[in-house]
């Protein structure tokens, strides 16, 4: 979710900026709010997309949402994450 897709809508009905924080998640409905941690940094998103579709991948961040908690540089890492309020199907 890095500068190549900045401008393009989401499956949730958003458009993607540089500091859009979110992520997809391919069965949590729209608008789910999670709380993403990584080495001890924690960021709280919502769910704005559908996917990762990479085999072994649950989540997809935005690079707003990666930059948040340092992930970035990692590329691909392992997350905690909890789920904080469901969202509407």
């Amino acid at each position: 979710y890095g500068p190549g897709l900045w401008g393009n809508g989401t499956a949730c009905g958003k458009v993607l900026r540089p500091g859009t924080v979110g992520v997809a998640h391919k069965t949590l409905p729209c608008g789910t709010r999670v709380l993403i941690g990584y080495r001890g940094r924690y960021v709280m998103t919502t769910v704005i997309d559908r996917g990762p579709y990479g085999a072994g991948r649950s989540w997809d961040l935005t690079l707003a949402a990666s930059n948040a908690i340092g992930m970035t540089p990692a590329g691909v890492a392992t997350v905690r994450t909890a789920i904080v309020r469901r969202g509407r199907r």
